[in-house]
């Protein structure tokens, strides 16, 4: 619950960050926190929800699992919802970012604390939350460009044409990362062009179907030198859609060069047959855990800070064998 609430509330705006340490519990025993994400058949939000559960379980808290199939309106309800049952902490991997906030507004006039995960919040939205657990989506981006990069470099492309097979690009995540990839594309190698940026709104199958009219499309002019896979399962989709078509993927000068986004099962399996050239690191075991400290901070009545970014590692075949375990998920 909001301590010192009528206090904290009249020194204002100035002192809004400060929201994050208003939240007070004597201890995390019997606590009780909803926890609320997209699908968690994905492998990547799956694993994401067991780690936190068994974290969470071993420190007394007991947590209630929701999920929805990306669909804003189901994960407003459920917040609702949570909110009419006084959950005492509400964790939430928001679907939509602007479809979230009417609700997350209850959610702090009920004096419930918010700490969204995965995807973060515009800043207008930071007095609705209490902390952020997840990833840098522009750093991600970021170093999947350098990534690319330095792939197409030791393949001996100083000049390229790649594309990029993304998530949904309306908001989230995905138009962060990728802002991270064009400007790092633009900063290191004003000889790459980026001709396509083509959302299949993380869809595996629809990113094979696209990848492959794009490799078509270009066969005529030259072909493409790189594709850009915001995550390793969209990177996976292009490798199929490239051997299905008889184009070779891998590192050298004749092939595709493949980036995946975050590193997942097949991104490992197809770095080890040098399908991939590169991937970058984010563990969803690591944020969970993260995300599991923030609570025992916060039931503690212990300060927060207002961002906990994972750290993200540039994966290629030089430091492969040390994040084949974590990322085979």
């Amino acid at each position: 619950m909001f301590k010192n609430s009528l206090k904290r509330f009249a020194l204002g705006a100035l002192f809004a960050g400060l929201l994050s340490s208003t939240f007070a519990y004597a201890e995390t025993d019997g606590k009780k926190v909803a926890l609320i994400v997209g699908p968690s058949q994905d492998a990547f939000i799956g694993t994401w929800v067991k780690t936190f559960i068994e974290n969470a379980s071993a420190k007394g808290i007991e947590v209630e699992s929701f999920s929805s199939p990306f669909d804003p309106a189901l994960q407003t309800r459920q917040i609702d919802d949570a909110v009419a049952q006084k959950f005492d902490a509400i964790l939430v991997q928001p679907i939509s970012q602007n479809a979230i906030l009417p609700v997350l507004f209850r959610a702090k006039e009920s004096s419930i604390p918010v700490i969204t995960i995965m995807v973060k919040l515009d800043e207008k939205a930071k007095d609705l939350y209490v902390s952020y657990v997840g990833e840098d989506a522009y750093t991600l981006g970021s170093l999947a460009g350098e990534a690319m990069v330095n792939a197409l470099k030791n393949a001996g492309k100083e000049t390229a044409r790649i594309a990029a097979i993304t998530g949904s690009l309306s908001e989230g995540i995905a138009p962060v990362r990728m802002a991270g990839f064009k400007d790092t594309i633009a900063k290191l190698a004003p000889g790459v062009e980026i001709v396509a940026v083509e959302d299949v709104k993380w869809n595996p199958v629809a990113g094979e179907q696209v990848a492959g009219q794009l490799l078509v499309r270009f066969s005529s002019d030259g072909g493409l030198d790189g594709i850009y896979g915001m995550n390793d399962r969209l990177a996976n989709s292009v490798i199929q859609a490239a051997t299905t078509i008889g184009v070779s993927t891998g590192t050298g000068k004749d092939d595709l060069i493949v980036i995946g986004g975050n590193c997942q099962g097949p991104g490992m399996r197809n770095m080890q047959t040098n399908a991939m050239a590169a991937t970058v690191e984010m563990l969803p075991a690591v944020s969970a855990k993260v995300a599991v400290g923030v609570l025992d901070k916060l039931f503690s009545d212990q300060a927060v800070e207002k961002t906990y970014f994972e750290t993200h590692t540039i994966i290629t075949s030089a430091n492969l064998a040390s994040h084949i375990e974590a990322c085979s998920y």
